[in-house]
């Protein structure tokens, strides 16, 4: 529960945080809509961009929401610093600390809808936003930088020609072994994802089977050798099952840094099982998990910054010394994040140190004030 003044100082953060996310989302957005004005073409058109442009919003809104908390903080806390309010506060009996735990709860009401953004919201806008620029502009969707991708499922390595749609294709090849010798390939000019079957469906089929036999030597130097069997047959369709659903095809169409929790969990399952690296998926998984710390770092960092200061201070200054730090500590967790990726250590740290560093700093420096 909360009383009235908690209540007071939520309204406080909540209003200005979300102020200096519209602002900071009105800048992004204005970019953004420059540069698809850039690509506008006869099918690619400005209503198009504009769209465009709307759908990359929560994706943004979402990715610099510490950065826009940090800033919201700085200024209501400071305006209300610069009228005396806390002051008045801290004499009526309330702690530097009870202050901060009021400020949290707002806070963490904050970070649950941006959650809720990041998991649900960013990653489906930012997929449809690719897709719908993708036909604009007569793109196909594959996955990685080429047309083509390869899959692996047992003794199963699938090769796809292009992915003409989610549930749609083109040049399949399926080469099965049996102890590591080439037993059967399988080719389909298309491959359609059935929804009522829940499978997939190869068309125009050429299949190879290979068969060896043993047969007993002719020279007294070998005790035997291998027949081969080779039979080819056409069909028309056939039913097969592919490690790789329209779901998930969907979210390798999103940025690892979009994708939501879940949606990161199952594809790295998918990568470990097909013996694939799925370390920069680790990365953007566990720095999910710790952005409630995050959070709870920028937050602390502000009580310092508004405590420790004996004079007033202007909007501009706070506003410029939140940008700093936002963007120091944001390009700071990108860069040991990718080395923790390069050097091969464990995910989990390269996400959660650079967090519990910053708090750790923070409640260091909120101990001193008093």
């Amino acid at each position: 529960m909360m009383n009235l003044i908690e209540r007071y100082l939520g309204r406080v953060l909540i209003g200005h945080t979300l102020l200096v996310l519209m602002v900071l989302l009105i800048i992004l957005g204005f970019s953004e809509f420059m540069i698809q004005l850039g690509k506008v073409s006869e099918d690619y058109t400005v209503a198009k961009g504009a769209l465009y442009t709307v759908l990359k919003l929560p994706v943004y809104g979402y990715e610099i929401f510490p950065v826009a908390l940090l800033i919201g903080t700085l200024i209501g806390l400071g305006g209300l610093a610069n009228h005396a309010e806390l002051t008045i506060l801290r004499v009526t009996g309330w702690s530097i600390g009870r202050i901060f735990i009021a400020v949290m709860k707002s806070a963490f009401i904050l970070w649950i809808c941006a959650a809720v953004v990041g998991e649900w919201v960013a990653p489906a806008s930012e997929s449809f936003a690719k897709k719908m620029r993708g036909e604009a502009l007569h793109k196909n969707f594959s996955i990685g930088s080429t047309d083509d991708f390869w899959m692996r499922d047992g003794e199963r390595y699938i090769h796809v020609g292009r992915v003409i749609s989610d549930t749609q294709f083109y040049d399949v090849t399926i080469y099965t072994l049996d102890k590591g010798q080439l037993s059967e390939q399988t080719h389909a000019n298309t491959a359609r994802y059935s929804e009522k079957e829940g499978h997939w469906v190869l068309y125009t089929l050429n299949r190879k089977v290979l068969g060896w036999e043993k047969m007993p030597a002719f020279t007294p130097d070998r005790s035997s050798w291998k027949k081969l069997h080779f039979n080819q047959y056409d069909e028309i369709q056939d039913s097969v099952d592919l490690p790789l659903s329209p779901s998930l095809l969907k979210r390798l169409h999103v940025d690892t840094r979009y994708m939501g929790i879940t949606d990161l969990f199952s594809y790295i399952s998918f990568l470990e099982e097909n013996g694939l690296d799925a370390e920069p998926y680790k990365l953007a998984f566990w720095r999910k998990l710790a952005m409630p710390f995050v959070i709870l770092g920028m937050i602390a960092l502000v009580f310092p910054l508004i405590f420790g200061s004996q004079r007033q201070v202007s909007i501009g200054q706070r506003i410029f010394v939140g940008i700093m730090i936002g963007m120091s500590f944001h390009l700071l967790n990108q860069i040991f994040g990718n080395l923790s990726v390069v050097y091969q250590l464990p995910a989990i740290m390269g996400a959660f140190l650079p967090s519990l560093v910053l708090v750790f700093a923070a409640f260091l420096l909120m101990r001193r004030l008093r």
